[in-house]
This record gives C-alpha cells, sequence and structure tokens, in this order.
C-alpha cells in the first residue's frame, strides 16, 4: 500500500502550523467575505513576513492542515445527515446535522471547536490557504525554496481536494466573492483543478499526489456523467493505494474527530443498514450472508451523552486515526458502477475476500438493478466514513430520512445538498 506516510521524503509535511492558513486569508485581494475573513491575527508569522520565501515550507505544512481538519468535520458531519451516523448528544449544535436541519443559518461553525460541525468555512479556508500558498509558491525563485515544485504540486493538490468536496456536497457555490455557480460548474471547477494538480505532482515526481488527484477526478467526473473519463481514471489507479489526512493528538485542531466525539465524548454512534437496506438493531453489526462485515464493525460501549445506545467505531480507534482522502477501493467500485455485470461481481468478490466474507452471487448476472444495488452496498462498507456517502446520496437521489427520529422525536428536516450560509450570501456583493 503506497500512502503518503510511507513517502519518508516527505516526512516534513506531517508537522503542522495550521494557524498560519488564518494569516493567508487576511492578506489575499478581492476576499471581502466575512465568513472567511474574521478571524484573528495569528502570532505564529507576522503578516509581512509571508512574502518571504524562508516561510515556503510553514505555508505548504498549514494548507494540509487546513484541510486535513476541514476534511475531519466534514466527514463527521456528512455522515450524521445520511446513514453513516447517528447524534447521541443532547446538544443542539451537535443533533441538526442528524436532524436535516442545516439551513442557511446553521454551517457557520470553525474548525476549532468541539460543540457542532462547520463544513463551508472550513473547506473555503482550505481551499484558500492552499490556492494563496501555490500564488506565492509560484512567484518565487527555485534558488530561494528548496524542492518549489514539490510544495507547488502539493497545495495544488489539496486546494483541488478542497474544491472537490464544495461541488459534491453543496447544492451551489461562490468562489473568492463570485457569483453563484451551479453544483455543475463547481464540479466542473474541481475537474480542472485535480487534472493540473495530477500533472504537477507527475512533473515534481510525486507520484502520490498525482494518483490521490486522479482517484478524486474520476469520482468528480461520475458525478458529472462523464462515465468514459471516470473510468479512464480509474482504471489506471494502482492497487493498494491510499492518500490519508494524519492527525494526531496533541492539539485539538488536530484531533481525528470522528474517535473524538464517538470514543470520547459519546456525542455520536455509527448508524447502517443492512444487507437489505434496513437499519441494523443497537446492538447488531451490520452483516453478509450471516457474517460480520469487518469494514463497518462496532462495539456496544453503553449509552451515549443523550442515553441512547452508543457503539464505539472500529475504524477510527484514537485521534491519531488517519481518513483516506483517496483510496483505490473506489477506483474499483467506479468500475464496477460504471461496467456492472460479471465486472462489478468479480470487484465485490475480491472485496469480500478480503474482509472474510461469504461471496456475493447475484441471482441473475445480468440484473443491472440488483448489481448496481450491491454496488451501492459495498460502497457504504469499503468507504466507510470516509466522506463519500453523501455523495453517494445526492447523485443517485437515495431517500434521506424523513418523519420522527427514532431516538429523541424530533421531526427531520429537508436539508439534503449544503447551503451556502447567509451571511456569505448577504456580504457577497456578486450574489443577487
Amino acid at each position: 500500500m503506497y500512502t503518503r506516510e510511507m513517502n519518508g521524503a516527505r516526512g516534513r509535511n506531517r508537522s503542522r502550523l495550521s494557524a498560519v492558513g488564518l494569516v493567508l486569508l487576511l492578506t489575499i485581494p478581492n476576499l471581502a467575505c466575512e465568513d472567511l475573513l474574521q478571524v484573528e491575527l495569528p502570532t505564529k508569522v507576522a503578516a509581512e513576513n509571508l512574502e518571504n520565501p524562508s516561510v515556503a515550507q510553514v505555508l505548504v505544512n498549514s494548507a494540509i492542515g487546513e484541510f486535513e481538519c476541514a476534511f475531519s468535520q466534514y466527514v463527521a458531519a456528512s455522515g450524521q445527515l445520511t446513514d453513516e451516523l447517528r447524534h447521541s448528544s443532547g446538544w443542539l449544535v451537535m443533533t441538526e446535522w442528524d436532524h436535516r436541519k442545516i439551513g442557511q443559518d446553521r454551517d457557520v461553525r470553525e474548525c476549532n471547536t468541539n460543540f457542532g460541525y462547520g463544513v463551508f468555512t472550513p473547506v473555503q479556508k482550505a481551499r484558500v490557504s492552499a490556492e494563496s500558498s501555490r500564488m506565492r509558491l509560484e512567484g518565487w525563485d527555485d534558488a530561494d525554496v528548496p524542492e518549489r515544485n514539490d510544495k507547488i504540486a502539493t497545495v495544488a493538490a489539496y486546494g483541488a481536494f478542497s474544491r472537490a468536496i464544495l461541488g459534491e456536497a453543496f447544492c451551489d457555490m461562490t468562489i473568492d466573492v463570485g457569483p453563484i455557480m451551479s453544483q455543475t460548474e463547481m464540479l466542473q471547477s474541481a475537474e480542472a483543478a485535480l487534472g493540473e494538480a495530477m500533472s504537477l505532482g507527475q512533473g515534481a515526481g510525486r507520484a502520490d499526489l498525482a494518483e490521490a488527484a486522479r482517484i478524486r477526478r474520476a469520482a468528480v467526473r461520475l458525478a458529472l456523467g462523464d462515465n468514459a473519463g471516470a473510468m479512464s481514471d480509474a482504471a489506471a489507479v494502482s492497487d493498494g493505494f491510499r492518500f490519508d489526512a494524519n492527525y494526531s493528538s496533541a492539539d485539538f485542531y488536530r484531533y481525528n474527530r470522528i474517535y473524538q466525539h464517538n470514543h470520547v465524548d459519546g456525542f455520536i454512534s455509527p448508524e447502517f443498514n443492512d444487507e437489505n437496506g434496513q437499519p441494523t438493531v443497537d446492538g447488531e453489526n451490520p452483516t453478509f450472508g450471516g457474517v460480520v462485515d469487518p469494514r463497518v464493525e462496532s462495539t456496544l460501549a453503553g449509552i451515549g451523552q443523550d442515553g441512547s445506545p452508543l457503539r464505539h467505531i472500529h475504524k477510527y480507534p484514537s485521534w491519531t486515526s488517519p481518513i483516506a482522502i483517496a483510496n483505490s477501493a473506489e477506483a474499483k467500485l467506479i468500475i464496477a458502477e460504471v461496467e456492472l455485470g460479471q465486472t462489478a461481481v468479480d470487484i465485490i468478490n475480491e472485496f469480500h475476500a478480503a474482509a472474510g466474507l461469504p461471496a456475493y452471487e447475484p441471482a441473475n448476472v445480468g440484473d443491472n438493478a440488483e448489481i448496481m444495488r450491491q454496488v451501492m452496498q459495498e460502497r457504504t462498507r469499503e468507504l466507510f466514513l470516509e466522506g463519500r456517502r453523501l455523495y453517494d446520496f445526492l447523485r443517485h437521489g437515495l431517500p434521506f430520512a424523513t418523519g420522527t427520529h427514532p431516538y429523541d422525536g424530533n421531526t427531520y428536516g429537508t436539508t439534503e445538498c449544503i447551503q451556502i450560509p447567509r451571511r456569505e450570501r448577504d456580504s457577497n456583493p456578486n450574489i443577487g
């Protein structure tokens, strides 16, 4: 398996000075957006020093750290909107995502809070940090910045990852106080950025960055209806590849948020559908053919903060547990989704063999509807809590929870795709 952790020459990127990213947001022209600019000036690096090439590595580390915090938030938040997580907290700011009541006034939180989740502001900050760092790096000389092409490729990739989330998860989008972009337009923007990140990664000798961008572009192309393009990218991915967001126990900003809110706080608990698409009973793990599926296994651990049953998720057992940003498993599942038939069955059974599960044997290998249902079920398990479930819900029109919440009696809201916060719309003169 080829992960960023395996690339020892890049080990310096694991240090994080994420606060520096906030300085960047104060120094970029034409960014008047309140959501992005209402931050205090940190003390790590003075703003005037951001034009000094000596801080190049700090800028790269900051861009990575901003994205990794935002990504952890997004995985937790989007998991509650869909069928991966449910709340087990009594705090209103924690339950809103599970209740699907995230309107224009609610998605306003930063990364540095333990209560509630923000998506728009953290992901936009991650994008701006990466893209502004790239602009500075491109303005400096190789003589002043060691391995400058490597650094440019790195921030280009993380900026493109941010654009992909903004395109996949939001109803519409605005970039740098620009006009409203449709979801399709934002996805097209992400596709272009990911393609550029691939080229830059290849040019800098960073096969890991290029491969990660390729996987994410395959998914974006699938969402855009470009099956041929998605297949071309997915088929070129190396078997066993993962590119991770890495976390630390040193600081709350660097925690794996799923572990913190599940194992430590008791704020969230896994929520699964069984192989027939029905919710499992608390105390039971999802199975296939009567065998517990280790990919989504959890252990009953008493009760959550609100008194509902709490299960500890095995996939993320510590603050330092990595989360896959790009995973070759998704590339295979993209091929399965496009090809269906025996190709899909073979891919599914490759996953089952690795997990110790019985083989999948469809009644009719030519029944594409049945095969597609199983491919989607495999996505819920193979890509569990990797930020891919909301993407599946929106592009396939899967049914969100409705009616009354089974544990707290609240009525579900109507949130599906995430909305741009109202204060962002109100402060942007280019949004009518």
